[in-house]
This record gives C-alpha cells, structure tokens and sequence, in this order.
C-alpha cells in the first residue's frame, strides 16, 4: 500500500527540517537534521527562540508540552481528540498549570471521525 501524498509530503519536511530530540539516553541520533538535547525543555526552546528562524513545533511528546505549558511557554497547542475511549492513561492538563486563555483557530474532522482542534493562546 502507498501512502498519501499528503503523507508523503510530511515525510519528507519531517526528515528535512531542523530536529531537537531530548533524551537522556540517546548518545547518537542517526536521523538526518537532528541533534541531542539532554537539559531543560523550557531553556532550549527560551535559546531557539532567540535564534530565531521560524516556529517550534513539538511532536508527540507529553512530557515537553507539559513542561511548555507548565512555564506558560506554548502560544499554539493542536489536539486531535479521537472517538475512543482507552479506560485510563496520561493526562496532558495536569492539576497545578497556570491558568490561561485559549482561541479556536481551527477544527476539521477526520475520515476516522477524529476531531482536530486548534487553538491560539490568548494574551493580555
């Protein structure tokens, strides 16, 4: 089966663009683009952010979110939330975050019936 264009097409930004994998147990990242970040979420996304460049996009790790939205650092979160019930797991809000505002930019539904969701930070 081939994939999607679609598909196809983030593959390939993916592999082409800038990556910060955190690990503290990684000494080698044979991924095209990447480099290792052991230290603090928060500081390294404080340091691209000087850098400048463009947006920081973070994939598929709770861990970096919560920390991001523990230090009020995320001006964008997208959500996916998918018509399953799994019974247990992770919480991505957990008690204790700062309080804040958030817009809906955006929402499209799947062809799974999925639901994605986009919201911008709202600041006074």
């Amino acid at each position: 089966m081939r994939a999607a264009p679609r598909d196809r097409a983030f593959s390939r930004w993916l592999d082409d663009v800038e990556k910060v994998v955190f690990s503290t147990t990684l000494t080698d990242l044979p991924w095209r683009n990447s480099r290792l970040a052991d230290g603090d979420p928060v500081a390294t996304v404080e340091q691209l952010r000087e850098q400048g460049g463009g947006d920081i996009v973070v994939l598929a790790s709770g861990s970096v979110i919560k920390a991001l939205l523990a230090a009020d650092e995320l001006d964008r979160l997208s959500i996916t939330q998918c018509p399953e019930i799994a019974g247990g797991g992770v919480r991505l809000f957990d008690d204790g975050l700062p309080g804040g505002s958030w817009t809906l930019t955006h929402s499209a539904p799947t062809e799974s019936g999925a639901l994605r969701l986009l919201y911008d930070r709202i600041r006074g």
